[in-house]
């Protein structure tokens, strides 16, 4: 095997060991059952994909999070020498204890929470976005308005990184 073909065997190889990266913006109904569709490119190859749903700490959106990002985040609390031990145990129980186990169903929807929806104001058209190693989805008019107030961070940091 030459090296060049041995160089491109291992990219893509290397891809498919990967995790998926979300990416982009979606908008989808919220059905009264509180169901929306994962963008399929999202449900990876899993028919019967799980993610895990926290809502944002600020009260801002709904983070859903494959279980390799879940269980990052207590993994980077654990080893965070910054945060007390005290309060890495506070986080870590309070984090597991508002995260809610969903799945995709045959149509590539998934159940969200009610009190979620409720708390968030998610119903009608939501807004889904890829947030690299997982996704958020947002109430349409609360993400209009925090596009907005990022627009002008956006710009800059595209410029400080040759964008």
């Amino acid at each position: 095997m030459s090296r060049s073909t041995h160089s491109t065997l291992s990219l893509e190889l290397g891809r498919l060991k990967d995790p998926l990266v979300y990416a982009g913006e979606f908008r989808h109904a919220l059905d009264a059952k509180h169901r929306v569709t994962i963008p399929s490119r999202w449900r990876g190859a899993k028919k019967d994909a799980e993610f895990f749903a926290v809502p944002d700490p600020a009260g801002n959106f709904l983070m859903i999070m494959p279980p390799p990002e879940f269980d990052r985040v207590k993994s980077d609390v654990e080893a965070n020498p910054s945060i007390s031990p005290a309060d890495r145990r506070k986080f870590i129980r309070r984090f597991y204890a508002v995260a809610q186990l969903v799945s995709v169903d045959r149509q590539g929807r998934v159940l969200l929470p009610e009190e979620y929806c409720r708390s968030l104001g998610l119903e009608g058209e939501v807004v889904l976005i890829g947030s690299h190693s997982r996704m958020e989805i947002w109430n349409s008019k609360r993400w209009a308005a925090a596009t907005l107030e990022e627009d002008e961070v956006f710009r800059r940091v595209a410029g400080e990184v040759g964008l």
